[in-house]
């Protein structure tokens, strides 16, 4: 459900949209695994008009927990986005700026014994973290985006303890095609790399009466995903919620010993952009 969380990967989506949104997801990876990988992702992001409205700025946030077996991983981070309407759509371009920590808990069982690489005690760590992205959309028409995150190439250092983070890049893009006043088909991709191995995501889904959606993803070589999804509108009119499931089939031979993905991701936009004020005036040649 990567098209919910794009801010988490560029840092150009920040105020995409006129209003504030918060988004908050969470993945249980490889069920029956011991340690399996667990993420939880929490996302703000806003538009802030400045110079009497004649530029935009987006401002966001993002908070990443993740934990796999005796690892963890924490990111935080703030996105600063200049906007500017470009043809029919809207360009931002930003950085974010934050902190990564890296820790690795001390009752990891080896089963490779007396290994100096691998910590004999709790050991963490944490560096400045930065990211770029430029993205483009057409409100309800498309999207596309291009980005790196740990541009810095962070290295976390302790006793026994060496990790290097890799510059991250993504490109994405989306589109949303109505088939008629009830059916919308909205294709998007993800393409992911660290300059070592790559991944990509393709996904398709279907709006019905834009409150539901039903559709499906394929991670190459890995996963073939189901997905449904609800989104309303809130009763004063100023804001919309949705609510997103994923569940991964794995293709890769990690299904022998696994049950499989589970995605939920909850999501809440409100309008805080002020009503236009509208100025009269008077003109004696007119009267």
């Amino acid at each position: 459900q990567q098209m919910f969380t794009r801010l988490s990967t560029n840092a150009g989506f920040a105020g995409a949209s006129e209003y504030l949104c918060a988004t908050v997801m969470n993945r249980q990876q490889w069920v029956g695994f011991d340690g399996a990988p667990k993420t939880t992702l929490v996302s703000i992001d806003a538009p802030i008009k400045i110079l009497q409205e004649e530029h935009t700025i987006g401002v966001g946030a993002t908070i990443l927990a993740d934990k796999l077996g005796f690892e963890n991983t924490f990111s935080g981070k703030l996105a600063l986005a200049y906007r500017l309407n470009l043809g029919p759509g809207n360009l931002g371009v930003g950085l974010d700026v934050g902190i990564l920590n890296k820790s690795v808990s001390g009752n990891f069982i080896a089963i490779q014994q007396n290994d100096n690489l691998i910590p004999q005690a709790s050991v963490s760590d944490k560096a400045m973290d930065l990211g770029f992205g430029a993205h483009y959309h057409i409100p309800g028409k498309l999207y596309a985006g291009i980005s790196g995150v740990h541009l810095l190439a962070p290295k976390l250092e302790g006793t026994n303890l060496q990790y290097l983070m890799a510059r991250h890049w993504y490109v994405t893009a989306g589109y949303e095609y109505a088939i008629n006043e009830m059916l919308t088909v909205r294709p998007n991709f993800l393409l992911k790399t660290d300059g070592a191995s790559s991944q990509l995501d393709v996904n398709a889904n279907v709006l019905y009466n834009n409150m539901v959606w039903a559709g499906l993803s394929y991670r190459l070589q890995d996963a073939i995903v189901p997905m449904l999804g609800y989104q309303g509108t809130l009763a004063n009119g100023k804001g919309n919620y949705r609510i997103g499931y994923s569940y991964d089939l794995t293709v890769s031979n990690i299904k022998q010993y696994s049950s499989g993905t589970h995605e939920i991701m909850l999501g809440f936009c409100y309008n805080i952009t002020p009503p236009k004020k509208i100025t009269r005036y008077k003109n004696p040649r007119f009267l």
